[in-house]
């Protein structure tokens, strides 16, 4: 982590989940803007987002939580196996963070599963975040709805052999085929993805089935007329219709504007986090 930051981190116990997060303090900007930062399904937020803390100097303070499922949050009481979860569960615990911590204005930026989940929240609180940025966000795959509730249905079946196949690392690679079908397959970087998705496995996979059971039933239209001033990445390597998604927005919209990020794949984040920071810390500028 970058020696500009200080890191504290706590917990808030909802009814039946333990939520982790970190709060980082900008030594040299206290006074800076907030933002909070939600990461993908399978990982965790610190090792999301904080290769980028260096080059984001305009925020004096970042909240990055564990979403439900992953990273160091955990299911209550103490030592229950983990269940299935929806979307909308994982919106109510960020959003009683927020209220816990007195956040009501800040900036917002989501990964994958939390950039779905950053969408919801903008479309429940729509004044309390001036600033998005969504990175390859769950719900954008495709330009094509009936298609991409469609394609979900491979994501459950990727989910279902995390669950009941062993070993477990098939069900991760079925799921890494589908969102990064042009990812690198050389065998160390192949090793580090599917070892640090199978940290939590049981979480990754109801996450999947969460974007799948809300791609099924959530009213994509309504969700994109309640973002604002929104800045969207993908990766150069990713899939084209999730390109072409992201594209027809932004040229549909004064107030969106997309970045592709050459040399990425689904993996964005990992593989050039100083490229997206000075992108992201630009539109601040």
């Amino acid at each position: 982590m970058s020696e500009h930051y200080q890191c504290e981190t706590a917990t808030l116990d909802r009814p039946d989940y333990r939520i982790f997060y970190r709060i980082y303090r900008n030594l040299h900007n206290p006074d800076g803007r907030k933002i909070l930062m939600l990461h993908g399904a399978g990982v965790d937020g610190g090792f999301t987002w904080e290769p980028m803390l260096r080059h984001l100097s305009h925020w004096g303070t970042l909240l990055v939580p564990d979403l439900r499922g992953m990273g160091q949050s955990v299911p209550l009481p103490a030592g229950r196996d983990e269940t299935a979860f929806s979307v909308e569960e994982v919106v109510g615990d960020v959003s009683a963070l927020l209220d816990y911590l007195g956040w009501f204005e800040s900036d917002l930026a989501g990964y994958s599963f939390g950039g779905l989940v950053a969408m919801l929240l903008k479309q429940q609180r729509p004044a309390a975040f001036k600033k998005t940025y969504l990175l390859e966000p769950a719900l954008l795959e495709r330009p094509d709805l009936a298609e991409m509730r469609e394609v979900r249905g491979n994501y459950s079946v990727a989910a279902r052999m995390m669950r009941e196949e062993e070993p477990v690392e098939l069900g991760i690679t079925h799921f890494l085929d589908l969102i990064s079908p042009k990812r690198s397959k050389s065998v160390r970087v192949e090793h580090a993805t599917v070892h640090r998705l199978k940290n939590r496995v049981l979480g990754l996979s109801y996450a999947l089935d969460a974007v799948t059971d809300a791609v099924q039933r959530l009213d994509r239209v309504s969700i994109l007329s309640a973002q604002e001033n929104v800045d969207s990445f993908v990766g150069g390597k990713s899939l084209d219709s999730m390109k072409a998604c992201h594209q027809e927005i932004a040229e549909s919209r004064t107030d969106w504007i997309y970045h592709e990020i050459g040399g990425t794949d689904h993996s964005l984040p990992f593989q050039k986090p100083s490229k997206i920071a000075e992108i992201i810390q630009r539109t601040l500028s």
